[in-house]
């Protein structure tokens, strides 16, 4: 009898299909199906979690190239600011200069006026005053034209940037979604 004993454990413990009979006759045979079929939904979801946390993963790191990229633009932005503010600066001397130069030819006008004796000589220094004031405007018209490009590719920054900030919105809205999926 011990002998029959210990071998019925050892077709339990070996043999699948005769546990499940054995099973069966003491009404566990459907509870251990679903056990089993449980057992493997679990596989499965644990399976698909890893998979969601290495999209995590990838998402994670994208966004922190992004942040990269942004960082990169911020400090690409602060130098086209700089040569704004350096541009600005040229262009105030630049006026202060015009403005001497325009006194020192009302001046001048004052003077022959005054002096018709040296008509000739005054005639020549305005019309080289007004030659050094068209380079001057030329000067002046060519910063603006280089202030007005710098102020396209800083309206292009900008753009880009909102640019950025809306993917990465978007980005953070599937993360969120993601983890509410996982709830």
């Amino acid at each position: 009898m011990e002998s029959l004993k210990e071998e019925i454990l050892e077709l339990l413990e070996k043999d699948r299909e005769f546990r499940y009979a054995v099973a069966g006759y003491l009404g566990l045979s459907e509870i251990m199906k679903k056990l089993d079929v449980l057992a493997e939904e679990q596989v499965k979801l644990r399976e698909e979690q890893t998979k969601i946390w290495q999209e995590i993963r990838s998402l994670r790191e994208e966004q922190t190239k992004l942040w990269e990229e942004v960082k990169g633009l911020r400090e690409e932005q602060t130098k086209v600011w700089r040569e704004i503010r350096s541009l600005r600066e040229e262009q105030t001397k630049l006026w202060k200069e015009v403005k001497g130069l325009r006194e020192e030819q009302t001046r001048l006008w004052q003077e022959v006026k005054d002096l018709r004796e040296g008509q000739t000589r005054l005639w020549e220094e305005v019309r080289g005053l007004r030659e050094e004031q068209t380079k001057l405007w030329k000067e002046v018209r060519g910063l603006r034209e280089e202030q007005t490009k710098l102020w396209k590719e800083v309206r292009g920054l900008r753009e880009e940037q909102v640019s950025l900030r809306k993917e990465q919105t978007k980005i953070w809205e599937e993360v969120r979604n993601l983890r509410e999926g996982q709830t």
